[in-house]
């Protein structure tokens, strides 16, 4: 298996995690407390870009369930971009793809979570 990277890029209104590896039992836990830590510093609107992710179990999808919940609990909103092979499949089986708003891409995400809204600055 290949380790999880795990990319955090701020804006002014909300913040793009961008995932590449392997998420699963062994990395689960660095994604949790790259969420930990942006919740701390008050991030309640966040991307997870999952275009470059090439494999996700269970642990990996209740890393992202758990993320979802606690940003709901702040108020904020969680929305993964780019949802495609393992994490995809994963999503369908276990009927949670309608549990997170899922887009193409972080562009289309952007869009949608600022509908109604102009962004000052992205």
């Amino acid at each position: 298996m290949n380790r999880l990277s795990i990319a955090v890029n701020d804006r002014p209104r909300f913040t793009v995690v961008s995932l590449a590896g392997d998420l699963d039992k062994l990395s689960a836990s660095a994604l949790e407390e790259t969420l930990s830590t942006l919740l701390a510093r008050g991030r309640v609107h966040i991307i997870v870009d999952v275009r470059e992710l090439r494999f996700c179990d269970s642990t990996g999808v209740w890393a992202l369930l758990s993320g979802l919940r606690r940003v709901y609990e702040r108020n904020g909103w969680l929305r993964l971009a780019g949802v495609h092979g393992f994490l995809g499949r994963l999503l369908d089986l276990t009927r949670l793809r309608d549990a997170f708003p899922i887009d193409a891409s972080v562009d289309e995400s952007v869009l949608r979570a600022f509908e109604g809204s102009v962004p000052l600055s992205l």
